[in-house]
């Protein structure tokens, strides 16, 4: 049906995009309740004629609400109400590829830079490493259905895991690599909010007034830092999450 003709019950007449009014109109019946979590939604083909509009701007809708964390597209079997943002945990560590198909979106990535590489000064200090040298590393740039997720930023302390430069990581996240050959008895990590540069908001995609997320986080083998990372996503598009006992924690009181 031609997107125009009559006014369709669900759209407010509005100066808005119709694509827009249509993404307004999904996320209310999720915020009501009528479309709960992981209930499959009418298709692109079933919404446009409901709601006067094309198929092609239905299209256009699902895919932003997909990005965005809204909805979760399952090729051959319809376009289902997602739980939310590509997450990663505080207290774990997590695989961007797991948690970006997890959300339904179809994972690529571009590998910017792969073999020796000048550790930076954060990184040097966080490792306990010399100012100014090189170690392997990787900068890689994760997506979800084309739209950028994550900056990764990878160094690893010589001789942890021999090999790495020399990975395909095209195919495969960093993350399964040094699960099968590394060893890590501890991991800390912290959060920080920025605003991106120039060139970091080009490459995620984003305006130079939109916050991102910057987890910075070490791996350790028996005390020595064997891994640094920072991690930098648009945190429109990504949630940090963390549960624990309380008598895991500094300061737990339930532990009797």
């Amino acid at each position: 049906m031609p997107d125009g003709g009559a006014r369709k019950p669900g759209i407010a007449e509005a100066p808005k995009p119709r694509y827009q009014a249509v993404k307004d109109f999904v996320l209310s019946r999720i915020a009501t309740g009528e479309w709960a979590v992981n209930a499959r939604i009418p298709s692109e083909n079933e919404l446009g004629p409901m709601l006067g509009v094309s198929r092609i701007t239905v299209n256009r809708a699902f895919a932003e609400l997909a990005r965005e964390g809204r909805l979760r597209k399952v090729p051959g079997v319809g376009t289902f109400v997602a739980e939310g943002k590509p997450r990663t945990g505080l207290s774990s560590i997590e695989s961007i590829v797991d948690e970006i198909r997890a959300r339904g979106m179809e994972w690529a990535c571009e590998v910017l830079s792969l073999g020796l590489v000048p550790l930076t000064d954060e990184a040097a200090d966080a490792m306990g490493l010399p100012r100014g040298g090189r170690v392997p590393g990787s900068v890689i740039l994760h997506k979800g259905d084309g739209l950028p997720i994550q900056l990764e930023e990878r160094f690893i302390r010589p001789g942890y895991a021999p090999g790495y430069k020399e990975q395909d990581f095209s195919g495969r996240a960093t993350y399964e690599y040094l699960r099968e050959v590394g060893e890590v008895t501890e991991m800390e990590q912290t959060v920080t909010a920025i605003l991106p540069g120039a060139p970091l908001a080009r490459l995620l995609a984003v305006g130079p007034r939109d916050p991102c997320l910057v987890i910075r986080r070490r791996t350790f083998r028996r005390g020595d830092a064997t891994t640094f990372s920072r991690l930098t996503q648009p945190a429109s598009r990504f949630e940090l999450s963390g549960r624990y006992r309380m008598q895991d924690g500094p300061g737990g009181h339930f532990s009797h």
